[in-house]
């Protein structure tokens, strides 16, 4: 059984979007897919060098508003 809660619970926003992307792919447009899922780039080298070299016991989850020096480096 589904809570009042459950079933007033809005739409996410990619729900709410996904079928641009769909109509945009039906018609030729490239649709480069960044939100959650299965990706459809290829993943960059550096990434996986750096999950291979990774030895720490816990991978903690970044700040919500994201990490302080890729958000300066990404407004240069």
């Amino acid at each position: 059984m589904i809570s009042e809660k459950g079933k007033n619970t809005p739409k996410s926003s990619i729900r709410k979007l996904i079928h641009y992307a769909d109509k945009a792919e039906s018609e030729g447009v490239q649709v480069y897919r960044l939100n959650i899922g299965q990706p459809d780039i290829k993943t960059p080298q550096v990434i996986l060098d750096a999950i291979h070299n990774f030895n720490e016991d816990i991978l903690a989850y970044s700040p919500s508003q994201g990490i302080p020096e890729l958000r300066r480096a990404l407004c240069l």
